[in-house]
């Protein structure tokens, strides 16, 4: 076993007594990386030699970790275990300034913050990916699930195997407002930002057309800002045009915080003015209906119409 360990002073004189051109240098090296898991090992002191003893030290370079902790959409009992530990865990947490006051109260004494503002998304990526390549423990934070219209994504494109990365899903904003609303995803859907930001607003409108005329369930994010208010109507005129007037809008702002509100209206009737970037938009297909006020899309199970095959 330690033959095999390469070394930087192996001894011919050794390998005849004993089998292996090193026992202290390749000992040190092979212990260490018993132990790295992965994480790269150095020899930080070659061999000594001493009154009948020899030694030799390695060590274990740190290999930092990343965390991408999806924190859910505002309430504590929706912030999943996971992802109170992995916060707990962190020796740093980088995010948005109001996400990580939500989470501050995780955090051990000592953590560092660094927190932003509003945007600088790529910029928040990039300084949690470099932490992480120094060593340290990063937690990088979002809303919801940091894998949907989040932080995953900028991250993981600069994230490569010299660190450790994992993701911590979250209740996302279609999932938090689907359970007010009722059970409008209860069949096929599609998830749509409307933020031309970094997507052209001919692309957006695509993907909406394509949704209706696939008859898909439409959760909009990003439906309307003080600068885009006029997406979210073209968005929903188009959906009309393949669906019944009918058929019901539903949305929900500040999904489970304090000042949650949650409404529905016929497509005909809807007021995208009442929207904005903390609502979420769900618009059903021409089989969703309201029962008991509450949108539901129907699964349409075979076995329901007795075809049992």
């Amino acid at each position: 076993m330690l033959a095999g360990v390469e070394v930087p002073n192996p001894s011919e004189v050794v390998r005849s007594e004993v089998g292996t051109p090193s026992v202290a240098e390749a000992s040190a090296l092979h212990a260490a990386d018993e132990l790295a898991y992965g994480a790269p090992v150095e020899l930080v002191a070659d061999k000594i030699k001493g009154e009948n003893v020899t030694v030799a030290a390695a060590r274990i370079s740190p290999r930092g970790r990343l965390a991408i902790v999806g924190i859910g959409p505002g309430a504590p009992d929706l912030r999943t275990p996971r992802a109170d530990a992995e916060l707990r865990r962190a020796s740093v947490v980088v995010g948005l300034d109001q996400y990580l006051d939500q989470v501050r109260h995780l955090l051990r004494p000592g953590t560092e913050e660094r927190a932003t503002g509003l945007g600088a998304e790529e910029a928040r990526a990039a300084e949690a990916v470099e932490l992480a390549k120094q060593g340290r423990a990063v937690a990088l934070i979002g809303s919801g699930d940091a894998g949907v219209y989040a932080m995953a994504s900028p991250a993981l494109e600069k994230a490569d195997v010299d660190i450790e990365v994992v993701g911590v899903p979250g209740v996302t904003a279609a999932l938090s407002a689907s359970s007010l609303l009722g059970a409008p995803l209860g069949h096929d859907h599609a998830l749509i930002s409307l933020s031309d930001l970094h997507t052209p607003w001919e692309m957006i409108e695509r993907r909406v057309r394509a949704a209706a005329e696939g008859d898909l369930v439409v959760c909009f994010y990003n439906p309307r800002s003080v600068q885009r208010h006029w997406q979210l109507g073209r968005a929903l005129e188009i959906l009309a045009e393949h669906r019944p007037a009918t058929t019901p809008v539903g949305a929900v702002r500040q999904a489970s915080r304090a000042d949650e509100k949650v409404w529905c209206a016929p497509i005909a009737e809807f007021d995208p003015a009442e929207v904005d970037m903390f609502t979420t938009v769900v618009v059903g297909s021409s089989q969703s209906t309201v029962v008991g006020r509450r949108m539901v899309t129907p699964r349409g199970y075979r076995w329901m119409a007795g075809d049992v095959r």
